[in-house]
């Protein structure tokens, strides 16, 4: 049984052909395209579950082609890895990720990568699409982006014996994503995260008509780390949260605020 259908979107034939052979080993179903067009075909005919797209491409660059994917009512759910060796220099592969977040990739990896990171990411993706593809359960739904397991564990056993429906991520991008697929009726953040900062996701899902409406509470101990612990409240409010919530904070003080907001 195939754990997913895979696009892959490269003019590299040695690569693809070799990403080809080791996600298959992973009981993927693989299907390639070398350019843009042949990627709209596959798309339309193939629907797939996943797209590892590279930028260089003959006739279209790969961050066009991933926003005209994602802006495609018909496409925007599938998640899109992108995977490139557009540059050696670090300072450059920073940039080349903040171009592809801006055209809603869902992660950004530079070439080469490691077989076994190359399946965990695959995997991360396609588990995270498929929870929220799954029948609505008439529960109110949160989402916690934070970095710190411990916290987020405790208040989902918590939140869900209240009867609430919790998803989980520790990473911003992968909570842009999961807010896009799992509309949730609130947000809980750290601005602490392992990729992009909390403060930076905050804005750009006030910034899209799509999400600006769903309440965000940034729960966290940032205040702390500063020497005017009353600037992180600042930011967070120049960042549209909706509420700043020090931690730490008890299970039962935050269902209220939850409450108040969802």
């Amino acid at each position: 049984m195939s754990e997913g259908k895979i696009l892959i979107i490269d003019d590299d034939v040695d690569f693809s052909q070799a990403t080809s052979r080791i996600l298959e080993n992973k009981k993927y179903e693989v299907i390639i395209a070398s350019n843009a067009r042949e990627a709209r075909l596959m798309l339309k005919k193939e629907k797939p579950d996943l797209i590892i797209l590279d930028i260089m491409l003959p006739d279209l660059d790969g961050f066009s082609l991933c926003t005209e994917i994602k802006q495609n009512t018909d496409f925007f759910e599938i998640p899109i890895l992108i995977l490139t060796s557009v540059s050696d220099k670090a300072s450059q592969e920073k940039y080349a990720e903040k171009i592809a977040l801006h055209h809603n990739a869902d992660e950004f990896v530079e070439k080469p990568i490691d077989p076994k990171e190359l399946t965990a990411r695959v995997h991360g993706l396609l588990s995270r699409s498929k929870a929220y593809a799954s029948e609505p359960t008439g529960k109110k739904k949160i989402l916690f982006i934070d970095n710190n397991h411990d916290f987020m564990r405790s208040m989902r056993e918590f939140l869900e014996e209240k009867d609430y429906e919790v998803e989980t991520t520790d990473t911003g991008k992968g909570g842009i994503m999961m807010v896009k697929i799992m509309a949730p009726n609130l947000i809980i953040i750290d601005p602490i995260l392992a990729d992009l900062d909390g403060f930076s996701v905050c804005r750009e899902l006030k910034s899209n008509p799509n999400t600006f409406n769903i309440p965000i509470l940034m729960v966290t101990d940032f205040n702390q780390q500063l020497k005017e612990p009353d600037f992180a409240r600042i930011l967070a409010a120049n960042h549209k949260v909706d509420e700043f919530i020090p931690k730490p904070i008890k299970p039962e003080q935050l269902l209220e605020k939850i409450r108040q907001y969802a």
